[in-house]
């Protein structure tokens, strides 16, 4: 029964709006009348649950839902007082209407102080990814504003979440959101509310995969692992990027016809490689020798068989298995999509290699372990810490002196100059 449509209803509410100003008589019977037709006409039935429907159910900003709220309760009282019977389901016995807000984490105001903070952020646009997942997770569970946060529902956070992920995991969560409270709260607040060391976190171990390393031979050995058909050109000249550049297996397969520049100097082709890992910013290198040859190779044949590549279609195609003709060939359709090899097809491509150039190692040799070893190589052939750090694409120079640790040779090792050891 739509009981405002009654005679009795409508003296009511008629009752209610005449204590308001004309304007506000507008918007307040609208509301009310919004409402009436969520609930089908069965005002004086509402319950709690229908409120937080109806909150729902509504996409507005979060002063708009406080207002639409607040009428509603103001309408809700005033029912109280004329109808027997009748409570209000919003007060009730919970005096506020703080529990029908939108959630801090789904608001308006969350999303625009996530863009913002992201935006400060000085790293690549996968590490901002990553760094808004996490926050997004945490903040679910915490639920408040960042200013109602204490020191002890970081605690408890910290607490619950280490029996369900691993250290490294605890870590970054904590991290994000260390730096988010930083932008939003401003240090000094936000250091008050998270101590690593009092909080116990245990920062990731350094990546074993530094000290994972292939000799030349091997390098050697899998680069002659290719065939000439156009999967194995294709591969090759990934495998010269990975080995002879130290580029990571995500840069390479997301490259773009158009990261090459046009001209050519001297023989050699500078490439750029796009939002990096670390520094959120693109670097670039010059291809020359063996490794723009096998380049070459490849993007005359994709080139001469792909008629419809762009500038924005990644250079490295994907193929696809021709069950009938028991062949690989271009997958046409992920091509003309734009979109890039993944990384898991190129492990699964140097897994092959390594096979066949029966290559033996207590490490997996991955795409990272493949990087580390042709930086490692630059660094023992003399090249330039500044250098090396600017083609690995490193924030920080320390990450690039890892690299130095095999430098040292037998004929060349640094006990050898020592005057009591002679």
């Amino acid at each position: 029964m739509n009981y405002l449509k009654t005679n009795e209803g409508q003296k009511l509410i008629e009752s209610f709006l005449s204590k308001y100003r004309k304007s506000s008589k507008f918007v307040y019977e609208s509301e009310i009348r919004q409402f009436e037709t969520f609930v089908n006409g069965n005002i004086l039935n509402t319950k709690e649950s229908d409120i937080i429907a109806y909150r729902e159910h509504l996409e507005v900003s979060q002063s708009s839902l406080t207002r639409k709220i607040s009428i509603l309760s103001k309408f809700f009282s005033f029912l109280e007082k004329n109808i027997n019977g009748f409570k209000n389901p919003i007060l009730g016995n919970y005096g506020s209407q703080s529990k029908y807000k939108t959630p801090y984490f789904e608001s308006e105001r969350y999303k625009k102080d996530v863009q913002n903070w992201l935006s400060s952020l000085n790293v690549s646009n996968g590490t901002k990814e990553t760094y808004r997942i996490n926050l997004q997770t945490t903040m679910k569970v915490l639920k408040v504003q960042p200013k109602e946060l204490t020191a002890n529902d970081i605690q408890k956070y910290k607490n619950g979440i280490s029996n369900k992920y691993q250290s490294t995991t605890v870590w970054i969560k904590l991290v994000s959101l260390n730096s988010f409270l930083k932008f939003v709260l401003g240090i000094e607040k936000a250091s008050k509310l998270i101590s690593f060391k009092e909080l116990g976190l245990i920062p990731p171990k350094k990546d074993k995969g530094y000290y994972q390393v292939l000799n030349e031979n091997e390098l050697q050995r899998l680069l002659e692992q290719p065939d000439k058909s156009d999967f194995g050109r294709r591969n090759k000249a990934m495998l010269w990027l990975s080995i002879g550049y130290g580029l990571r297996p995500n840069e390479i397969c997301k490259i773009c016809y158009d990261d090459f520049e046009s001209d050519r100097v001297q023989g050699q082709q500078k490439l750029w490689i796009r939002d990096r890992k670390g520094i959120g910013t693109d670097t670039a290198i010059i291809l020359n020798g063996k490794a723009l040859d096998s380049m070459d190779d490849w993007l005359t044949i994709a080139k001469e068989k792909i008629d419809y590549a762009e500038k924005k279609t990644p250079i490295f195609s994907p193929f696809k298995w021709n069950m009938p003709n028991k062949t690989l060939e271009f997958y046409r359709q992920r091509i003309k999509d734009k979109n890039p090899l993944t990384v898991r097809a190129f492990q699964e491509v140097l897994k092959r290699y390594v096979d066949s150039a029966k290559i033996e190692r207590k490490f997996k040799v991955t795409p990272h372990a493949l990087r580390h070893s042709a930086l490692t190589l630059l660094a023992k052939s003399g090249v330039e810490l500044i250098d090396l750090k600017y083609l690995a694409g490193h924030q920080d120079l320390s990450t690039t002196m890892i690299y130095i640790h095999s430098v040292q040779s037998y004929q060349d090792h640094v006990g050898l100059y020592h005057p009591l050891n002679k």
